[in-house]
């Protein structure tokens, strides 16, 4: 469990600062984690809406299957990232994502919150590349220390390209996932065994309604009702959460990837973004 937080971490904290060299960080995380026992997470997918303007069928987060969208409140975000930082030392990248991200309303005092927290080292912002965000969120970008990451949807290829020009001229961080493939992981129902330990998400923790879940799809699939609600709240006295959060690193699946084929290298390569007619 230790092994696998300390090599996500390395892969991360190699990303933020690259003017270091590997052994520097190989010891700086050592200290950290080894010696100090810090407790870090080295990467953390926060849902601030289910809301989105495209409907894709292999959604990983399963959107279009649920029957209420909805927009998090600020202060709900910003309860709940508070209370998970209490309980960590570090959380080396946030990823911000929903749904669409660039429809919420409140998308610049959530960047801004998030930018004032500086256990938090790095930033991404998910979007489908379908939407230019108001002048005011492109001058918070472009103060943030966030990196706005753009799916590769061919039929979002005119207004993407506009997002792109914004993005450059306001002089915000972007990155352009060119050549994007997705996997069908399957529809969700019981299987008779779970693909976990070959599924390349499991790494993708995630931040949804105040828990931590194993992923993105675990908490959408416990949110659907369709498994057991495993998520850890981050209400939990530190130590208790601390403990946790070493069973979800630990190698057990949860029982939602009874239901899920995972991302794996057996899954079908589709298209990405094709949407539901």
């Amino acid at each position: 469990m230790r092994r696998k937080i300390y090599c996500e971490s390395l892969h991360y904290l190699q990303k933020i600062a690259p003017q270091h060299s590997l052994l520097h960080h190989k010891a700086e995380l050592f200290l950290r984690q080894y010696i100090l026992n810090k407790i870090e997470i080295p990467y953390v997918e926060m849902f601030v809406t289910t809301r989105c303007n495209l409907r894709c069928k292999y959604c990983s987060n399963l959107i279009p299957y649920l029957t209420v969208k909805e927009d998090e409140r600020f202060e709900d975000v910003t309860e709940d990232l508070r209370l998970l930082l209490e309980k960590v030392d570090c959380i080396y990248r946030l990823k911000i994502h929903g749904g669409e991200v660039f429809l919420h309303p409140e998308l610049k005092s959530i960047v801004e919150f998030v930018d004032s927290q500086p256990k938090i080292k790095s930033v991404r912002i998910a979007t489908n590349g379908s939407i230019v965000p108001s002048q005011e969120v492109l001058e918070c970008l472009a103060n943030s220390k966030a990196v706005v990451q753009i799916s590769d949807y061919s039929f979002t290829q005119n207004k993407r390209e506009e997002l792109l020009k914004a993005l450059t001229a306001n002089g915000v961080k972007y990155i352009f996932l060119a050549g994007q493939e997705w996997r069908d992981m399957g529809k969700i129902a019981a299987r008779k065994e779970s693909s976990y330990e070959e599924c390349s998400i499991k790494r993708c923790v995630s931040l949804c309604d105040g828990k931590i879940y194993l992923c993105s799809r675990t908490a959408i699939i416990a949110k659907l009702g369709l498994c057991a609600d495993e998520g850890i709240n981050v209400g939990l006295p530190r130590r208790e959460f601390a403990k946790e959060l070493k069973k979800l690193y630990s190698g057990k699946y949860s029982s939602a990837c009874m239901m899920c084929d995972g991302d794996t290298e057996r899954a079908q390569i589709i298209k990405a973004g094709e949407q539901i007619v």
